[in-house]
């Protein structure tokens, strides 16, 4: 049997229903329960969204460099260490 990628659909369909003809009737609903999930997904997945943004604020310019023992004050760490 040719790989699954390079089957015609009919032919894909095909090997298919013969799979599921040969499958023990008390797996079928198994089958058919994935089957179901295959028909019901969308045939692409929508990219998901990625949320960019501009940091752009008004503050001291050494904010940045400044940043870890500010945060480290406001949260009472009072450990100099870093990660």
């Amino acid at each position: 049997m040719s790989s699954e990628g390079s089957q015609d659909p009919a032919e894909s369909r095909e090997a298919a229903r013969r799979l599921l003809e040969a499958v023990p009737d008390e797996r079928v609903s198994a089958a058919l329960s994935m089957l179901r999930q295959l028909a019901d997904e969308p045939e692409t997945e929508q990219p998901r969204r990625r949320f960019r943004t501009v940091g752009v604020f008004d503050a001291e310019p050494d904010l940045g460099r400044r940043s870890k023992a500010i945060a480290r004050d406001e949260l009472g760490g009072g450990s100099s260490k870093t990660a």
